[in-house]
C-alpha cells in the first residue's frame, strides 16, 4: 500500500463501503500503511527549505490530509456498519457470520463490547436488574452533559472520553507550543511548533484566532 496510488486506493475503498451498505474486508495493515505513509510525507514536508511558502509543501499538506480525512471516514463508515450488526444481533435479526470474519480483531473486540453494553443495559432498563455502569460513570457522564473537560487540548495521545462529542474537522500547522488539551472528540492533544495535525474544527479555530495555528485549507 506504500505506493503514490495509496489515496486512490483509499477513495476507492471508501467508495466501495458506501455503495454496498455492507461490512467488506480490508487489509489487515491498512491503518498502519496509512498512518507510515502520513509520518514519511510529513517527514518530506519538513524536510522542504520553506514548506509553507513553497508548491511543493502545499501539494504534501493537501495529500496529508486528504489521506488523514479520507482514512477517518473509512473508520466511521466500518464503526457505524458494526453497530448495525451489533443491534442486529441484539434483536434476534439474521446475523450473517461472513461479515463477522471480515472485522478487524480491534473491531472485533469493539463489537463484542457493544453487545454486552446494550444486554446489560436493557438487563438494568427493562427488567430492573442491577446497574452495569457504577456511580463512577454515571457521575463522568454527569459531568459532560454539564459541559466539563470541553475546553482545553498534543499529538494525540487519545483518551476518548465517555460520549465525546462529534465536529467536524480542521488541517493546522502549528506555530507555537501549546499546552495539553482535551478537543471536542474526546481525545487528548499533545502539540508543539511545527506540527502537522487534524483538529476538531472549534478547537482549530480558537487556536488560530490566538495566532497559536495556521489553519490550511485545502484544494478538494
Amino acid at each position: 500500500m506504500m505506493t503514490a496510488d495509496l489515496l486512490e486506493k483509499l477513495r476507492q475503498m471508501l467508495l466501495d463501503m458506501q455503495h454496498s451498505g455492507r461490512l467488506s474486508h480490508i487489509e489487515p495493515g491498512l491503518y498502519d500503511d496509512a498512518r507510515a505513509y502520513i509520518e514519511k510525507r510529513k517527514t518530506d514536508y519538513y524536510d522542504l527549505k520553506n514548506p509553507l511558502e513553497s508548491r511543493m509543501g502545499s501539494l504534501l499538506i493537501e495529500e496529508i490530509g486528504s489521506v488523514t480525512e479520507t482514512v477517518q471516514e473509512i473508520f466511521s463508515v466500518r464503526t457505524r456498519q458494526i453497530l448495525d450488526l451489533a443491534f442486529q444481533q441484539m434483536e434476534g435479526q439474521y446475523f450473517d457470520k461472513d461479515e463477522g470474519r471480515k472485522m478487524l480483531p480491534e473491531e472485533r473486540a469493539m463489537y463484542e463490547q457493544i453487545i454486552t453494553a446494550i444486554r446489560e443495559c436493557r438487563e438494568a432498563l427493562v427488567r430492573g436488574g442491577a446497574s452495569p455502569f457504577g456511580s463512577d460513570n454515571a457521575a463522568a457522564v454527569e459531568r459532560i452533559d454539564e459541559g466539563e473537560g470541553l475546553s482545553e487540548p498534543r499529538r494525540t495521545s487519545a483518551v476518548p472520553a465517555p460520549r465525546p462529542i462529534q465536529s467536524p474537522y480542521a488541517l493546522v500547522h502549528i506555530r507555537s507550543d501549546v499546552e495539553s488539551f482535551m478537543g471536542m472528540d474526546g481525545r487528548t492533544y499533545v502539540l508543539e511548533m511545527g506540527d502537522i495535525v487534524t483538529l476538531p474544527e472549534n478547537n482549530a479555530d480558537v487556536l488560530c484566532e490566538h495566532d497559536i495555528a495556521l489553519n490550511i485549507r485545502l484544494n478538494k
